[in-house]
């Protein structure tokens, strides 16, 4: 049975003390999964040596682990590695040959010793296999004839580590919670280029393979362990202090090489000068991949990061890799320097990555873009709280916690305890944990050893417990004294009680000047006093000036206010929540206030936003054509995706198809053609050589070309080398694997839009179910299942189903999806 999450706080809670009145709340909820993983065994060293079968997808290698027992006596020890053939295993107790036998099961392999080993020997187990891995490594295209070496698939390996993945090619202790050396010795193709974690100690070359020897200087995290093989290109740089950069890139696109690698010397400096601790592993690698199941990962000193961030000058405004990339250079501090020692601390890693990033964007962009940013992790946290109320320290936290919402707490942290404070307490512990695992406490220790304040209150109001505050607001004026009542109104239970923060208040004068107090918030209701000069005419009021902290706010102003806070607060974020408050206003009553902000506001977020509210009115169309003329792209992708009445705008809609922004140009094109047929083959010509992100104005212009030549000819449709088959085949191919998967995915859904289903785009759905990247085999299913809802193509899905030759296998998959019988 399933339990609503109600009942299961009710029953998942663990209680600290029931001694008082004032201890009544001293329940969490239990977290079953957060103790680490039990091991017998300290591993110092892990050398892998391996090959690999491309077009088999196998891998043949060794790993020697050196260890020490932690325990007395040890005598059975299991390794990490599922579906791997053992072929061999040898073992060295200080020096000597020692005898081992071994026995596998579905997890991994167990060791026996016929002499126990003893604390503090010096031990040595070398494991010769082989492996066909589900997981954890991918070979990418190895199988597929490309005649586009520009434009089409890779010949790739790379592997994913991250949770525990590397297991499935390496036999391994694949946790965490123990930390060592890795080694890599990789042999293969010596026309490709192999990158792995560390110092590159030497490459040498015999006939046609060359094999590459990577080592890292210091312990890290088995589960960071990575190669990356391709034919790539190599951009080598160094930060003003000295750090080597390196960026592996596709030289068939030296074009996209700046717009993507941008920013990472000055990141590296920013991150140093934030914590105070110099980049911890001498050199530092990037590279990009070909279908990436993420969006890329901190691999100690070598980030891999998916191809879809690999952008020209266009696709930068639509999708860049700046925050991406500060994030994951952040975990090389937050996660590989140290690292959670269990689940339940991944917030140490992914919140401060998240935080880190957002600060980097300040200093690039400015407060506006920081809040901007920290706006949306707080949504993030609201929207995830009305499902369950896990807190951000628990294995089940989830993504929208151990993300955004533990970044947005790190930003209330330093809020409480200052800037330098902060950056004081981060430089203590990181230099005291360096190389080794921690925990939340040690975080909380850290402050209390460095500022000596104790921080048990915020810890666990808002890492240990779920939730957020939930504030309604009401002022009252009584001559010259305003009062403003504070309820919190969020839900209260056993693990949730009132919230205690400091909240800066401000009440503002129509001449300018303000008085603002900072107060802490602790009790259910809270009454604040202001005591209002002679003379003086309130204009409005804020809590929580800035929006510094995590919450959501009822707080009903009258118009009036709502206009004078838009047009008059100091912050940014201030002026948006006014504009949000009057979203459903009449627009008669602020058109004239939203036309003159957008001449005087700089921030694309909040012009943005006006434009959307104003994108209907066709009383303020005119004035908007004229200064959306030359705004920033993302203020008109605004217009373009909330507005059909491309009459009303289609100056902005026809100037949009030379955007700098692929998704600007595919929108407009659309919704310009859809409305304006008659000037169709206008709008493809201008179109016509553009190829986009990922393919999507190709394919979307290829969708409304075919549509067109139907229209204008129906005899193409029986000449099979026509325009009309060769678009119609160039669609279909795209939809294949000859292309990268988000490429694949744009050329389903077009399929789809314009009902093109034909046999070759079916089984090229097939393929893509059967991937191992569930981001391409979800989407292909769901398509699937929606043809299949009509009966005519559900026979014909069948019919091509049963005409191909899948192993049983892959025809299991196929029926357990449900797209075949």
């Amino acid at each position: 049975m399933k339990l609503s999450f109600r009942k299961l706080s009710a029953i998942a809670l663990i209680s600290l003390s029931f001694s008082s009145p004032a201890q009544q709340f001293d329940h969490y909820l239990h977290d079953a999964d957060a103790t680490p993983r039990d091991h017998q065994l300290d591993v110092s060293h892990m050398l892998v040596n391996v090959s690999f079968e491309p077009l088999a997808g196998i891998v043949n290698g060794t790993v020697t682990h050196t260890f020490k027992p932690i325990r007395q006596t040890v005598d059975t020890v299991f390794w990490d590695a599922p579906s791997i053939t053992i072929k061999e295993v040898k073992l060295q107790v200080d020096g000597k040959e020692a005898e081992v036998t071994f026995k596998t099961n579905d997890d991994g392999v167990i060791t026996y010793f016929k002499k126990p080993l003893n604390w503090n020997q010096e031990c040595k187990l070398t494991f010769n296999y082989t492996a066909k891995p589900k997981k954890g490594i991918y070979f990418i295209g190895w199988n597929v004839k490309v005649t586009d070496t520009r434009n089409q698939t890779r010949h790739q390996i790379w592997t994913q580590g991250q949770g525990i993945d590397n297991r499935h090619w390496i036999p391994m202790y694949d946790n965490m919670n123990d930390k060592f050396i890795t080694e890599t010795i990789i042999t293969f193709d010596k026309a490709y280029n192999v990158l792995s974690n560390g110092d590159l100690v030497e490459k040498t070359e015999k006939n046609d393979l060359a094999t590459w020897h990577y080592k890292m200087r210091h312990p890290h995290a088995g589960y960071l362990l990575m190669i990356a093989i391709d034919q790539f290109g190599i951009k080598k740089t160094t930060t003003s202090r000295g750090t080597p950069v390196e960026f592996w890139y596709y030289p068939e696109h030296p074009e996209k090489v700046e717009p993507t690698s941008i920013y990472t010397e000055k990141m590296i400096e920013f991150l140093e000068d934030e914590t105070g601790f110099p980049y911890p592993w001498g050199k530092y690698s990037q590279v990009m991949v070909q279908d990436f199941i993420y969006g890329a990962m901190e691999n100690t000193s070598a980030t891999i990061f998916g191809d879809f961030f690999n952008v020209d000058e266009y696709s930068f405004n639509d999708r860049n890799y700046i925050g991406v990339n500060c994030h994951e250079l952040t975990h090389q501090w937050f996660g590989d320097l140290v690292t959670a020692r269990s689940g339940a601390g991944t917030w140490l890693q992914e919140s401060f990555a998240t935080y880190y990033a957002k600060l980097f964007m300040k200093q690039l962009y400015g407060d506006d873009e920081y809040r901007w940013n920290m706006r949306g992790e707080v949504k993030s946290a609201l929207a995830a709280s009305e499902k369950d109320l896990y807190p951000i320290v628990h294995t089940h936290a989830g993504t929208a916690r151990v993300y955004p919402k533990g970044s947005s707490v790190l930003h209330m942290l330093r809020y409480v305890l200052g800037d330098e404070e902060f950056k004081r307490v981060i430089k203590y512990y990181l230099e005291k944990h360096a190389y080794g695992n921690v925990e939340t406490n040690d975080l909380k220790q850290a402050i209390e050893d460095v500022l000596g304040r104790p921080m048990d209150w915020f810890f666990d109001e808002w890492l240990y417990r779920g939730g957020e505050p939930h504030f309604k607001i009401n002022h009252a004026i009584n001559g010259n004294r305003l009062t403003m009542t504070v309820l919190q109104t969020q839900l209260m239970d056993l693990t949730i009680h009132p919230f205690k923060m400091p909240v800066n208040i401000g009440i503002y004068f129509t001449d300018g000047t303000k008085q603002e107090k900072m107060v802490w918030i602790d009790e259910e209701k809270e009454v604040i006093a202001f005591d209002i000069p002679s003379g003086k005419t309130l204009s409005y009021t804020l809590f929580d000036v800035n929006s510094e902290i995590i919450k959501s706010v009822d707080y009903e102003k009258p118009l009036d206010m709502l206009l004078r806070q838009f047009q008059s607060a100091e912050h940014m974020i201030d002026r948006y929540d006014a504009l949000m408050a009057m979203e459903k206003t009449e627009i008669s009553k602020k058109r004239e206030a939203l036309l003159k902000a957008l001449k005087t506001e700089k921030f694309y977020g909040l012009r943005g936003e006006i434009v959307k509210q104003l994108t209907n009115d066709k009383d303020a169309a005119d004035a908007l054509v004229k200064i959306l003329k030359n705004d920033d792209v993302r203020v008109r992708r605004i217009l373009l995706n909330n507005t059909d009445d491309v009459a009303m705008y289609k100056y902005v809609f026809v100037s949009a198809l030379e955007d700098k922004s692929y998704q600007n140009i595919e929108v407009a094109l659309s919704k310009l053609i859809e409305q304006d047929g008659a000037n169709a083959n206008r709008y493809l010509q201008m179109t016509s050589g553009i190829t986009g992100l990922n393919h999507n104005v190709r394919i979307t212009w290829l969708g409304y070309k075919i549509l067109q030549l139907r229209k204008d000819s129906s005899s193409l449709m029986r000449d099979k080398n026509s325009s009309y088959y060769t678009y119609m085949n160039e669609l279909t191919l795209y939809t294949s694997g000859t292309y990268e998967f988000r490429t694949r995915i744009n050329a389903m859904n077009a399929v789809k839009k314009f009902n093109f289903l034909s046999a070759p785009a079916i089984e090229n759905m097939f393929d893509a179910c059967l991937s191992k990247n569930g981001r391409l085999a979800a989407p292909a299913k769901d398509i699937l299942l929606w043809y299949k809802d009509q009966y005519e193509l559900a026979v014909a899905i069948q019919k091509v189903f049963e005409s191909l030759n899948y192993t049983e296998d892959q025809k299991k998959t196929l029926r357990d999806m449900g797209v075949v019988r």
